[in-house]
């Protein structure tokens, strides 16, 4: 049986900057001629960590993942992309990076893997993060560039089952970020 099945959690761009990434993507395209696997504005997101490539996701695997989802507890945040080109290299490829805005996304993503690790599924944590939206799958390295920062507010954590070789993702978990209630402690 092939692995037609992979899971991930993830942050996802909202509309304007999908919007921004595929228009930095096609000018670093048509100055670069490059070409190859554009990754659709409905699927741009970042990975924060991935729970492997499967045939059948288990049971178990989805109940650990929707307890970890649940036990985030994180205020919305923002996140600024600020370069575009490959991840470095060797590498192929376009993809949004920068370190301008990440620092409560670093954040996140750890206390995602704390959350991992408490319901049974750690073995799954991503110990290395570099976070970026891939934009183009291709042989060609791009050397990075400095664009306009692209920034969005990170309203939820979304667990994601890209089914490959189709194109489509499926959303098998949403859990909205909340910003914390006020108690008279904080007046």
């Amino acid at each position: 049986m092939t692995n037609a099945h992979r899971l991930f959690f993830a942050i996802r761009p909202d509309l304007e900057a999908q919007s921004m990434a595929v228009d930095a993507a096609q000018r670093r395209m048509n100055a670069g001629g490059l070409s190859g696997g554009q990754v659709a504005p409905k699927h741009l997101h970042v990975t924060l960590h991935w729970l492997g490539d499967h045939g059948v996701v288990s049971h178990e695997l989805l109940c650990r993942a929707k307890e970890a989802g649940d036990r985030v507890e994180m205020e919305p945040f923002g996140v600024g992309f600020n370069r575009v080109g490959s991840l470095g290299p060797g590498l192929g490829g376009l993809a949004l990076t920068g370190a301008a805005e990440l620092k409560k996304l670093r954040q996140f993503q750890r206390i995602l893997a704390t959350t991992m690790e408490a319901a049974g599924i750690g073995q799954h944590v991503r110990k290395r993060f570099n976070p970026h939206v891939s934009l183009l799958y291709c042989k060609q390295y791009v050397v990075p560039e400095p664009i306009a920062p692209i920034r969005w507010r990170v309203n939820e954590l979304v667990l994601i089952d890209s089914l490959l070789g189709c194109g489509r993702h499926v959303d098998l978990g949403n859990w909205p970020l909340r910003s914390r209630q006020m108690n008279f402690s904080d007046w």
